[in-house]
């Protein structure tokens, strides 16, 4: 599977059309209420349609990558594109430059080298099979726990068991922790990950 194309909303299209062409994108289709351009590198193309609803809020955001980002910023200021922000160095790895569209589209043009798939905190390639519970126990705790059995089986082994979510591979029961502890999420996203191939059949969150 390949990803082909994202497609955005344009509420003027000739500005539009004159942004991304800026931005280096090539016009490859021009039909009414849309144009379809390719990205100069990597073989993906991107869209746009003529729509007067453009969303604001929870909507995508855009990732143009870029080998060369800060003199593609110096560039494009050049060019009069305005930048809400200028490249920064980013706790997740990743250089980034944050602008918008002139539909407003949120995009954020960025450098991020082998942290752009092969971060530090990657997932392990093997994400083990669908066996690992989210435990909530009476006195408020929260665990991880690799069990094979149901949930009844699962509440013999754990002695304050109150209730459970599961069973999950590993990156399931980490969305799900995600969700609905952020708090914890953030604080043991590490121990997390390295649950799957430890030896440990509990975590404790």
């Amino acid at each position: 599977m390949r990803l082909n194309q994202v497609t955005v909303g344009a509420n003027d299209m000739p500005a539009s059309i004159a942004f991304y062409e800026t931005l280096g994108l090539k016009l490859i289709v021009l039909s009414g209420h849309y144009a379809r351009f390719e990205l100069p590198e990597g073989g993906a193309t991107f869209s746009l349609h003529f729509t007067l609803d453009i969303p604001r809020e929870n909507a995508p955001v855009i990732y143009f990558e870029c080998d060369d980002l800060d003199d593609e910023v110096a560039r494009l200021k050049s060019k009069g594109i305005v930048f809400a922000s200028d490249p920064a160095d980013q706790t997740w790895l990743w250089r980034e430059a944050h602008l918008r569209d002139p539909a407003g589209n949120a995009i954020i043009l960025y450098k991020a080298g082998v942290a752009r798939t092969h971060p530090p905190w990657r997932l392990p390639d093997d994400l083990g099979p669908e066996n690992i519970w989210i435990v909530i126990t009476e006195q408020g705790g929260l665990m991880l726990a690799k069990h094979d059995g149901d949930w009844r089986t699962l509440q013999d082994r754990i002695p304050d068991f109150k209730t459970s979510l599961g069973p999950y591979r590993i990156d399931g029961a980490m969305a799900m922790v995600e969700i609905e502890w952020p708090e914890v999420f953030k604080e043991r996203f590490a121990a997390m990950r390295g649950f799957i191939r430890s030896e440990d059949e509990t975590l404790v969150l």
